[in-house]
């Protein structure tokens, strides 16, 4: 109940030394200290430390037989040294002429501070305890005109630049005089870097995704079928790559970041098919214009609004119905707006007569997008936009038994307003500024018997994403922007300490979640604006690309509670921050137009999520993970329309959260940034490009994904690490109207922790499993076979479809988990949804 922080013994911290003092606490049964003993001392200025300390420790009184009563207890106290982080940085690096090389001696480096250095005989300089920010760097010398650039310090690292500079020729007599502009003796070349494709993606357009059996038509479920994607649980809507955990992989629908692809359910994204131009995936290794995520990215490029005529369909199926149009609202003036609404909750109960909804629960959504643009000029347009989606899904699992009934309901809103501006130059350069406001709104009520669970989050966000692209030289382009985010968030946890459950736990489906109960109010403000520049080098003819990249990004997390909330102490809040420096780059070398081979890694960071910074049931201290991902790749162009790419990845992460493993964690700290992860493996993508009417690809990811909560234990199965992936699929048009599509997947199961016993509880009236090793079973492994027919045919000048996408077309059993009886004797398995004929038709105007 109260905690105080023994003082490090000076003279102990002085020689770097650590210690961990073991001691035997006497305390009485009001919950106060009466005795302190060292059991393993560490020196007598630790054990004097420690033993005050303690001594002054106040607890929540034990009970024997429901009254309290006085115990002894064995505690360790850990003394660790806290580095302090550095306040300076340095500067260094040489001067030379530009073209020979030659080094420059004598020339005078100064800073806007007063600091400043000379070039040695090799033309090298230094300057070192540099406060951190941005300088202006000024370069002079004897018979040289003093010129500037600028360079930005950070604490604790070392800037190493190399300044190259033209020296003008020396005047002849009879020369004309030189004008004001002629007059530089010294000339500093600064090169910009720029914004090119990732290294490793899959870009697919609009209208080859939507043929794609198992989509019903929606674009954005082409995701699912990339390589390097594992398949998620069924019903979740969540995207797995590469080993990273769902919540790592971000999301972008034209600059606007938005929490989710899929509603729930994974039936549909949050983008109607209407208004997207492309979809790519990169799951790793992207470039430093995008971050605060560990994973993979996504990005949703929208299509231009029709600028001719009024275009739009509507379209009704058995999972929903929607409406989008698109055209000409005045002279300058385009539009586009989509809106769907589901009703799978109706339909369902027609297609089968199984009881899908108890597990596979049914999903409630609707989204809407409205954008308006106005043409400023040839390539020049301001636009604005909108973009909205709700999502609720509700199971109950019913039971004679009270403590054995299941409720459950979650919900997810957001929303997203911005402004969009796009010019492009006729030199080729562009400018691109998006700010954007959103809001978001989630949510989980669940009990389990008379154990309740309700954590609800809302967030206002807002962000912005400038760019400025141009080539610099005919072997240069560049890009420099910035990209600012911040949210401020609201949040309330109540009930079970255990549910919802995280990655890693040691649990089973089913398993009661604990009946300690708790609760707890917090507000976090986190965020984070980080300038980036990026550079394509193109050499050898354009054979060799090399594009170094940079993301200065610095974080900054502030909550209003350190501490359980307490009627008599006000709220201590806490404030903390941190630089995270990413350099990334990448490497394509293609020798001819047949082959090529590619090379990346980078440095990413990611901030905490806003559930894991409750005071009670997480750490509201809690700092930026970190990644870095390495990939090389080659692609071998068999024919102009067939292709073949194998990708080689590995992945590392640190300063992950995850459960504090101390029996007694210390208050605030029931989460801790001590995980590991990592993922290795190798994805193939045989690919055919849109030739003829036919198109398709087959993609297998061969992976291992793997945690563990600290350096000291052991590494485990990452929850949603699956061995093998295989994604087979193909479209091709019949003529007449008629086309037809096929895709068969297949995936190892997840991994599960084994019921190796159990036992009964007496005071709970039911049975607690005995669990085995942390992920050392899987779930069957799923595979599934869809169909995909349609048929268009015109009607007085617009287009009408009709179609069906059937999913499961065999009708397989797929396990999606496993589950034990209620004394845990009998392990059976959950089964998946079953056929399920999506039919529909779609209108075009």
């Amino acid at each position: 109940m109260k905690f105080v922080e023994a003082p490090y013994p000076e003279s102990e911290k002085a020689a770097g030394q650590q210690a961990s003092v073991v001691l035997q606490i006497a305390i009485s049964a009001s919950g106060a200290v009466d005795q302190v003993q060292v059991v393993k001392g560490a020196g007598a200025a630790f054990d004097r430390a420690a033993a005050d300390a303690v001594a002054q420790f106040a607890f929540e009184p034990a009970e024997i037989d429901n009254r309290p009563a006085p115990i002894r207890i064995q505690y360790r106290y850990d003394f660790v040294l806290k580095e302090e982080a550095p306040t300076t940085g340095v500067l260094s690096g040489i001067v030379k002429q530009r073209g020979s090389g030659e080094p420059m001696p004598g020339v005078a480096v100064s800073l806007d501070d007063g600091t400043s250095s000379r070039t040695d005989a090799e033309g090298r300089f230094e300057l070192p305890e540099l406060t951190p920010g941005p300088h202006t760097v000024t370069l002079s010398g004897e018979a040289l005109k003093g010129l500037q650039t600028r360079e930005t310090i950070v604490a604790g690292e070392q800037l190493k630049a190399t300044y190259e500079v033209d020296l003008a020729p020396t005047k002849r007599a009879g020369d004309a005089p030189a004008g004001d502009d002629d007059d530089d003796d010294l000339e500093i070349v600064v090169v910009l870097p720029t914004l090119t494709k990732q290294v490793v993606s899959v870009k697919v357009e609009a209208d080859q995704a939507r043929r794609v059996a198992g989509t019903q038509g929606d674009v954005l479920k082409i995701v699912e079928n990339m390589p390097g994607v594992a398949r998620a649980s069924a019903g979740s809507g969540q995207v797995v790559v590469w080993g990273a955990s769902p919540e790592d992989t971000r999301v972008y629908v034209d600059d606007v970041r938005v929490p989710l692809l899929y509603h729930f359910g994974g039936l549909r994204s949050v983008v109607h098919t209407d208004l997207v131009g492309s979809v790519e995936l990169t799951p790793g290794g992207y470039g430093s214009s995008y971050g605060r995520g560990l994973g993979g990215l996504i990005t949703v490029a929208l299509r231009d609004p029709d600028t001719q005529r009024l275009h739009g369909s509507a379209q009704v199926d058995v999972l929903d119905a929607s409406l989008s149009a698109s055209g000409k609202l005045a002279d300058g003036w385009t539009f586009a707006g989509a809106a769907r609404k589901s009703h799978l909750h109706r339909a369902l109960s027609a297609a089968t007569d199984r009881d899908v909804g108890e597990y596979f629960p049914i999903p409630h959504y609707y989204d809407g997008q409205l954008r308006a643009r106005r043409q400023l000029g040839e390539k020049r347009y301001v636009e604005l936009g909108g973009l909205l989606s709700s999502d609720r899904v509700s199971r109950t699992v019913g039971s004679d038994d009270p403590n054995e009934r299941k409720d459950e309901t979650k919900r997810l809103a957001f929303q997203r307003v911005y402004a969009r501006y796009v010019a492009t130059q006729a030199d080729g350069s562009e400018i691109r500024v998006t700010p954007w406001f959103g809001r978001d709104r989630s949510s989980l009520t669940a009990a389990f018997g008379a154990t309740p669970t309700e954590l609800t989050v809302s967030t206002t966000s807002f962000g912005a994403r400038l760019v400025y692209a141009t080539r610099v030289t005919d072997l240069l382009t560049s890009s420099v922007g910035l990209d600012l985010e911040a949210s401020s968030s609201r949040a309330h946890r109540a009930g079970s300490v255990s549910t919802p459950p995280r990655e890693g736990d040691a649990r089973t489906f089913g398993q009661p979640p604990s009946t300690e109960i708790n609760s707890s109010n917090w507000r976090a403000i986190q965020g984070s604006a980080a300038p980036y520049v990026e550079g394509d080098f193109g050499l050898l003819g354009g054979q060799l690309h090399v594009v170094p990249g940079l993301r200065v990004e610095p974080f900054f997390l502030a909550i209003n509670r350190r501490a359980p909330e307490d009627p008599v102490v006000p709220p201590i809040g806490a404030y903390t921050s941190d630089l995270a420096v990413q350099p990334r780059v990448s490497v394509r070398y293609a020798p001819s137009e047949r082959a090529s081979f590619k090379l990346a890694w980078g440095r990413y960071s990611q901030a905490p999520q806003v559930e894991d910074q409750s005071p009670v049931f997480g750490n509201p201290l809690l700092g930026t993970a970190r990644a870095s991902h390495y990939l090389a790749s080659t692609q071998v162009n068999v024919t102009a329309k067939l292709s073949a790419e194998t990708t080689a990845f590995y992945s590392r992460s640190d300063d992950l959260t995850v459960r504090n493993s101390s029996l007694s964690p210390l208050l605030g700290q029931a989460l801790v940034a001590q995980g590991q992860g990592r993922a290795y493996g190798a994805q193939f993508l045989i690919r055919r490009q849109l030739d003829r009417g036919f198109f398709g690809w087959v993609a297998f990811t061969v992976m291992r994904a793997e945690r563990r909560d600290n350096e000291a234990a052991p590494w485990r199965l990452f929850d949603f690490d699956q061995t093998h992936v295989l994604t087979a699929l193909a479209s091709y048009e019949l003529g007449h109207g008629f086309d037809v599509g096929v895709r068969f997947r297949y995936a190892t199961g997840l991994p599960r922790t084994p019921v190796v016993g159990a036992y009964y509880d007496a005071r709970r009236n039911l049975y607690e499993p005995v669990l085995g090793a942390r992920n050392s079973i899987r779930i069957p492994a799923y595979a599934q076979l869809d169909v995909r027919v349609s048929k268009s045919f015109p009607i007085a000048g617009t287009k009408a479809e009709i179609y069906a996408d059937v999913q499961n077309v065999t009708d397989r059993e797929n396990a999606e988990e496993l589950i034990y009886s209620q004394d845990y004797a009998e392990r059976r398995t959950i089964r998946g949804l079953p056929i399920l004929p999506v039919v529909g038709a779609r209108w075009e105007f």
